[in-house]
């Protein structure tokens, strides 16, 4: 019996284990705007293109720091010559076998360059500094990019959600109006003409559903996410009388904005970038100092150690008669020095023996360098001058933008006022048509057109209320703040 309860109870755990899981499975995320616009930084392209940009100017930085370092090298070799060669030790023709090697290492520091290669540091330096500035440009693009299509499906779900409503007000006026057609209140045209009035809605509310398809699809497009995967987002409690209204004027945001956006900034280093271009190519037109060292050593195995010399007496020898006489000539005994050479002359002491060093300072002043100098420099120029240009360019294109987003914020407030005052005038025609329809003071006409009148004018309210708050945040965003729905 004890055995059964167990099992039974441990049947139970495990469906309720299984319940569990299939509840945490089945919920869906809901993502804030932060959310996915955190989503679309970590998996857009260009982002990562620019973070690779950022890490090669990185490496240009040490490589142009360490060029101010000496450069050394190293090397060995061995071989074996056959025939009639030189031998590499003792400089003399042989005609045998022998086994030769040896050792060296170089070292070579720039003294002076023309400032070319401190100037070379400091650009390199500006230009990583421009990199990080662009990456911050590519993530605010993207949460640009992002919070419009997030706002725009945010303005769909309720422009179906208006549709809905609309189909709603329909379906209840056309059941009514069924039931007045049976008592025989109403002619049954009037039955006729609400459930084409209540199919024109549902049409209505097909195209609201694939805009809000449509739009949800474009904001997964912009966050890099595929089309199948599940996407809920939250819908913040945002009222346009939460969001603060337009105080600055245009040209007081520019001045902020001028000293914090990005593209500011980084077209303003690239300006200083190429000054210090222009500085490079001035300098190979100055002389260049720079110092050499090198150290290098051999051995052969037909090389012998010179131990010394040794003296022995030479004795008398004829070296020659006497014409005539016949007698012989001898000479004068003597002493003569002769080189002693051992026969195992080890490898350590080659290399010890056969050790040579040198050292160079080298001067080299340009004199003609068929004009590749002076192109340089002219280049140099031009694209400094291009800099200032693309900097004035990016300032503009900034102070459009800001003049822009502050007209459309001021017309949209004033479009949201004037609709939301439309619509309470519509829904007060629209109740006034409907009582005199419902009791057959008024024709179908009227009570459609102040229908259709009422549902354009919630469309119209709900575009102007998102038109004004995605204008409000890009000024926000212009002085500075996080695009946030909070």
């Amino acid at each position: 019996m004890n055995v059964k309860r167990k099992l039974f109870y441990s049947l139970m755990l495990l469906l309720m284990v299984n319940w569990a899981i299939g509840q945490s499975s089945n919920e869906k995320k809901v993502w804030t705007l932060e959310e996915c616009v955190n989503y679309a930084r970590e998996n857009n392209l260009n982002i990562r293109t620019s973070q690779l940009t950022q890490l090669q100017n990185e490496i240009a930085v040490k490589q142009s720091k360490f060029a101010l370092l000496p450069s050394l090298g190293a090397g060995g070799s061995v071989g074996k010559s056959f025939g009639r060669t030189v031998d590499p030790v003792t400089n003399s023709f042989v005609s045998q076998d022998f086994l030769s090697g040896g050792l060296s290492a170089s070292a070579n520091a720039t003294l002076y360059q023309g400032g070319i290669l401190q100037n070379t540091i400091k650009q390199n330096e500006i230009n990583l500094e421009a990199s990080e500035y662009d990456l911050e440009k590519a993530k605010n693009d993207i949460g640009l990019n992002v919070a419009t299509n997030f706002l725009n499906v945010l303005l769909n779900r309720e422009q179906l959600e208006n549709a809905k409503f609309q189909l709603q007000v329909s379906t209840a006026q056309l059941e009514r109006t069924k039931k007045l057609v049976e008592a025989g209140s109403l002619p049954l045209t009037n039955q006729l003409d609400l459930e084409s009035q209540k199919a024109s809605n549902e049409v209505q509310l097909v195209n609201a559903e694939n805009n809000l398809n449509a739009a949800v699809l474009l904001l997964k497009q912009s966050m890099q996410m595929p089309a199948d995967q599940q996407l809920e987002i939250e819908a913040p409690a945002l009222e346009v009388d939460q969001v603060s209204t337009v105080v600055e004027a245009p040209s007081r945001i520019y001045e902020v904005a001028v000293q914090n956006q990005p593209e500011v900034k980084s077209a303003e280093l690239n300006i200083k970038s190429n000054i210090l271009g222009e500085k490079i190519a001035k300098g190979a037109f100055l002389p260049s100092l720079s110092i050499s060292g090198s150290i290098s050593t051999n051995y052969s195995d037909q090389a012998r150690q010179f131990l010394g010399s040794q003296v022995v007496n030479v004795p008398a020898q004829q070296i020659g008669t006497v014409q005539g006489t016949g007698q012989p000539v001898f000479s004068a005994p003597g002493q003569q020095s002769i080189p002693m050479f051992s026969d195992n002359y080890k490898v350590i002491d080659q290399f010890n023996d056969n050790l040579g060093q040198s050292v160079r300072v080298s001067l080299n002043v340009p004199i003609f360098s068929r004009y590749s100098n002076t192109a340089n420099l002219q280049r140099a120029k031009i694209s400094k001058q291009r800099s200032e240009i693309n900097a004035q360019n990016v300032k503009n294109q900034l102070r459009q933008n800001i003049e822009t987003a502050y007209n459309n914020a001021t017309a949209s407030l004033k479009s949201y006022d004037a609709t939301l005052k439309r619509v309470a005038a519509l829904e007060e025609t629209f109740r006034a048509a409907e009582q005199r329809y419902n009791v057959g003071d008024a024709n179908f006409v009227d009570y459609q057109v102040a229908s259709n009148n009422l549902f354009a004018a919630r469309t119209d309210l709900v575009r102007a209320k998102y038109e004004y708050i995605f204008r409000v945040k890009i000024l926000d965003f212009y002085l500075g703040n996080p695009i946030t729905l909070d």
